[in-house]
């Protein structure tokens, strides 16, 4: 990939793209035999997400390529109070399109990320992931995160949390794509 990459603020009109990603992403999952994302999208997430101005989408020249929500809202499941939850940014919906994969996306959005939370003045940058998706686990380790715990609820099939340095670039990131982001008004497509 050596084309320009951006990353911008998710519209209200961009609901359901982001829904589509998830959805198309579920099925390349689902065709390797990965259970993870099996139902449908909440629209009432993405929504909330984009009105609070959390969620992001990727863009390389015309074609969208993944999207992000980056916030600092610990699942209360997950997260315990000794873990000082408010001192990280939380990384949720990562979603790079199969045709983007391989490409040093997740990286970047990582990066991207990981510096957020940095200029935010938190500590972590954190995720957690589907307890049965152990190649998700291994990636984000490979990535520079540690495995913290696995939190294993009946009624939750994420738990297996990560987290890593806020700050943290593993130099393949936003440099190497040429990542950046956009402000709405820098959009014009």
């Amino acid at each position: 990939m050596n084309s320009r990459v951006t990353i911008y603020p998710a519209g209200s009109s961009d609901a359901q793209t982001i829904a589509s990603m998830w959805g198309e992403t579920s099925e390349w999952l689902a065709a390797r035999g990965i259970d993870q994302w099996q139902y449908p999208a909440s629209m009432e997430k993405i929504a909330r997400d984009i009105d609070r101005g959390t969620a992001y989408l990727v863009r390389e020249q015309d074609a969208l390529i993944g999207t992000i929500t980056v916030d600092e809202s610990a699942d209360a499941e997950f997260w315990r109070p000794d873990d000082l939850p408010e001192d990280a940014l939380y990384g949720h919906r990562i979603i790079v399109l199969p045709s983007a994969q391989g490409n040093a996306v997740g990286t970047a959005l990582l990066d991207w990320a990981s510096r957020k939370a940095e200029r935010l003045g938190k500590s972590w940058l954190r995720v957690d992931a589907w307890k049965t998706n152990a190649a998700l686990g291994s990636y984000y380790e490979r990535q520079g995160f540690e495995h913290v715990r696995t939190v294993d609820l009946p009624h939750r099939r994420s738990g297996a949390l990560y987290q890593r340095r806020a700050g943290v670039v593993m130099g393949s990131g936003p440099e190497y794509l040429g990542l950046e982001e956009l402000v709405p008004e820098d959009r014009g497509f």
